[in-house]
This record gives structure tokens, C-alpha cells and sequence, in this order.
């Protein structure tokens, strides 16, 4: 028999998860969007915004550490510069390249990131200052209660998803974005600056990606290198949802989100429906891709791309 205030609870808490994933994969789908580029290292980037406020506001490293929510402030701040700097240095030399090299320098950079982590604050999870710790819950109907970084992330996310749709949709770099996207050699003709587009793009995509990540470690209290797996989560998200696809990345990452909390309730341990056994929780979003990608592989709301022979 499933209790229903129960069930209200791994619901509200499978969406505010879902929240947290759907920034992530938000900033992922942009990047598709305009770039036509998988960013493997999405996990990673995340777990730099994480661990960006342990640098800043901690003595983990530091010996006069920021104030917490100036160490926040400019986490968001430095992964804009990030995006700024890997679209300069990097990405800018693969204009034209064939996709696939561009989505090994992801990689690589994705254990470059991890390493460098790794080196800084070893693999330990890193407690975040009390400031930014939220232990509490919000009460809401029916006796079911919301994390509070989870509901942060909720009204976050929807914010950011109808920022972007707007944005695309009714400014002009919206429209230019869409237009390097939809044909990047005719854009070129018009004048776009391509190498402008790419920048906004990778910016905007690492800030929301960061805060992203911050919000991760802020339910958890901490960050930890389990960040970093939520890569494959991500990408199974935007894949549900269509990869060019904005408002498609947040409604797979609610439904991933979801899977995940009902997999991990009643699929696993003294809960259990039927004890499929540890770690289903995360199978159980990737088994339903499988199902997706065989009834519509261009997800929900990709676009079909239609070859003439």
C-alpha cells in the first residue's frame, strides 16, 4: 500500500531535483543549440561551481576566506569568466573543426577539471559554510515538505528556462543566436559574428551550469565529487527532452529527476516495493532513455532533421 503523504514527498522531492538537474542541462542544451557541440565535460563544470565556493569561502584553502555570500557572488562571477576564457583559448580554434575533435577537447577538459579538484581538495566531501547550508524544509498541501535549496532551485529554474525563451525569441542576439544555430555559413554571409555567438553562448551556459552545481552541493551541504556523475544523468535529460531543445532540457530533467527518486524509494532497500537492489534509483532514468530514443530519437521536442536522397 503506498502512503500518499509519502508519496506526495518523493514527488515534490524528485522535482526540486529535477530543478537542480534541469540548470545543468539547460546549459548543456544551449550549447547544442548554438554550437552544435555535446559538452561531455557539463559534470565537471558543475562540480568547478561546487567546489568554487569551498576555495572562496572556506580556510580549506584560503587562509582569509570571502565572506559567504560574497564567495557565491563571485563563483557566478569567475565561472563567467571560465566560459569567457575556454571560448577564447579553446573552443575559437575549432570553428569549423569536425564535431568530433571539439567533443574530445570536452573530455579532455573534463579530466582536466576533475584532476585539478582532485589536487586542490583531494576527493573528500568539503562542507560548505553554515550561511549556505539549508537544513530547513517548506511545509506545503497534504503534509508534504520541500528541501529548501530544492524549492531555491524550482523557482530558479523556472526563472532561467523562460529567460531563455524569451531571450531567443524576441531580442535580437536571440534572434542571431538562432540563426548561427539554424545555418552558421549563411549567418557568416549576413555579417553574424560567429565567434561573438559562440562566446555569449559558452558565458551564459557556464554561469547557469555553475549555479547549478552550487545549488547541488548547497542540498547536500557540501560538495562532493558525486557531482561529477551527474554528467550521465544530464545528457540523459536533454536526450529525453530534444537536444537543441531549452524548455525540452527542463522538462526531461524534472522527468529524470522524478524516475530517480521513485527508483531510489521503492525500488530500493527497506522501502521497497519490489527490492530490485542498490543504485536503481540512477538505472532507472537511463532505462527509460532507452525506451525514448527507440520511439523518438530526436527526444520530445528536438528538431527531426529530414535527409532528401
Amino acid at each position: 500500500m503506498v502512503d500518499v503523504t509519502t508519496f506526495l514527498d518523493i514527488t515534490v522531492s524528485g522535482i526540486g531535483l529535477g530543478a537542480l538537474y534541469a540548470l545543468i542541462a539547460m546549459g548543456f542544451a544551449l550549447i547544442y543549440k548554438v554550437t552544435g557541440v555535446l559538452n561531455f565535460a557539463q559534470g565537471q563544470i558543475a562540480m568547478i561551481g561546487a567546489y568554487g565556493v569551498v576555495f572562496l569561502g572556506t580556510g580549506a584553502v584560503l587562509s582569509s576566506p570571502l565572506p559567504a555570500f560574497a564567495a557565491l557572488a563571485a563563483t557566478i562571477a569567475l565561472g563567467i569568466v571560465l566560459g569567457i576564457a575556454l571560448e577564447r583559448i579553446v573552443f575559437r580554434q575549432f570553428i569549423g573543426e569536425p564535431v568530433l575533435s571539439v567533443i574530445i577537447v570536452t573530455l579532455a577538459l573534463g579530466g582536466i577539471f576533475s584532476g585539478f579538484i582532485a589536487f586542490l581538495f583531494g576527493r573528500n566531501f568539503r562542507a560548505y559554510p553554515p550561511e549556505l547550508t539549508f537544513g530547513s524544509r517548506i511545509d506545503l498541501v497534504a503534509g508534504a515538505t520541500i528541501q529548501t535549496a530544492f524549492a531555491i532551485a524550482v523557482l530558479l529554474a523556472l526563472v532561467v528556462v523562460a529567460a531563455l525563451m524569451l531571450f531567443f525569441r524576441y531580442t535580437v542576439t536571440g534572434s542571431i543566436l538562432r540563426a548561427a544555430a539554424t545555418d552558421e555559413q549563411a549567418a557568416m554571409v549576413l555579417g553574424v559574428s560567429i565567434e561573438r555567438t559562440i562566446a555569449l553562448a559558452w558565458t551564459i551556459s557556464i554561469a547557469i551550469t555553475a549555479i547549478g552545481g552550487i545549488l547541488l552541493a548547497m542540498s547536500s551541504d557540501g560538495a562532493g565529487f558525486s557531482i561529477e556523475a551527474t554528467g550521465i544523468i544530464i545528457f540523459a535529460a536533454v536526450v529525453f527532452g530534444g537536444l537543441d531543445s531549452i524548455p525540452g532540457a527542463f522538462i526531461g530533467a524534472i522527468v529524470v529527476g522524478l524516475l530517480q527518486e521513485y527508483g531510489s524509494f521503492y525500488f530500493e532497500g527497506g522501502t521497497a516495493i519490489v527490492d530490485v537492489g542498490p543504485g536503481f534509483g540512477e538505472i532507472l532514468p537511463l532505462l527509460f532513455l532507452l525506451v525514448v530514443i527507440v520511439v523518438k530519437p530526436y527526444g520530445l521536442f528536438g528538431t527531426e532533421r529530414i535527409e532528401r536522397l
